[in-house]
């Protein structure tokens, strides 16, 4: 007599619920029989085989509609078509997925070089930037500078990270934030060239720190160390500083950005 098992048998068998086979079969992908002498549903070892099938597929993350259509009316080149589109939509993700870790990595980095430079005062150049979205220091005009863009995503940074920023400039009644901008911070090393919409700013000399700044504070509160070590170190400050908000922390009362500056001198 030729081998039956019950719907509980073949969930043990393939490492699956009961409820997963009764799913398939509801949707038409698989079909069981029935004893006319008992009653009892069953399943034949080739119903099986079909099961692995439909697990096989359905573990590329082929739709259950196309499952069905595969197990029911395909032949092997529909199935090899709808594999090659599959290919082409695994590939986008994967794309998409290296760029999601590389800005994942690009922050965590962010952050160590945060924790290093707070409060640290150093001379270094500043890295070389493409200003996205530059307007005049006032939000609405920055925000509007953003939504004019036909196509945002053709203005992608090239480099490792995306960052808000600010500039400010001496003038005569003291240090004022002049612009805002988005900025994409470029490799050192180079690499592809960044996006004709972006203004490309660096400079080989600026006094650098990590600040940590209360929403409201004033510009040159923010520019005193920078300004003050500038002065000390006998430096010529060019009248440009350039800030970058690398976090904000929404824990206290009134939250704190965490601001990488760089004034720029000679």
């Amino acid at each position: 007599m030729r081998k039956v098992y019950k719907i509980g048998e073949v969930a043990n068998i393939l490492g699956v619920s009961a409820d997963t086979i009764r799913y398939y079969e509801k949707n038409g992908i698989v079909y069981s029989h029935k004893d006319a002498a008992n009653g009892y549903r069953y399943f034949t070892s080739a119903d099986i085989y079909a099961l692995l099938d439909v697990l096989f597929y359905r573990s590329m993350d082929i739709p259950v509609e196309e499952v069905c259509k595969i197990m029911n009316s395909y032949q092997h080149r529909d199935v090899k078509k709808l594999l090659e589109q599959k290919e082409k939509q695994v590939e986008a993700k994967i794309r998409e997925q290296r760029i999601l870790l590389g800005q994942i990595r690009a922050t965590i980095e962010d952050y160590r070089i945060m924790e290093e430079g707070l409060d640290v005062l150093r001379v270094c150049p500043m890295p070389q930037m493409a200003l996205l979205y530059e307007s005049a220091a006032d939000s609405q005009a920055y925000f509007h500078s953003m939504m004019e863009q036909e196509d945002p995503g053709a203005v992608q940074p090239v480099g490792s990270l995306i960052e808000a920023g600010f500039i400010a400039g001496r003038t005569a009644g003291g240090w004022e934030m002049t612009r805002l901008f988005t900025a994409a911070i470029l490799p050192p090393e180079g690499g592809k060239a960044p996006p004709e919409e972006g203004r490309l700013v660096s400079a080989p000399k600026a006094v650098y720190t990590v600040v940590r700044s209360p929403w409201g504070l004033g510009i040159e509160e923010m520019l005193a160390p920078v300004l003050d070590f500038a002065a000390a170190q006998k430096l010529t400050v060019k009248g440009e500083a350039f800030g970058l908000y690398i976090f904000t922390d929404y824990s206290q009362p009134t939250p704190l950005d965490y601001i990488a500056l760089y004034l720029l001198v000679d």
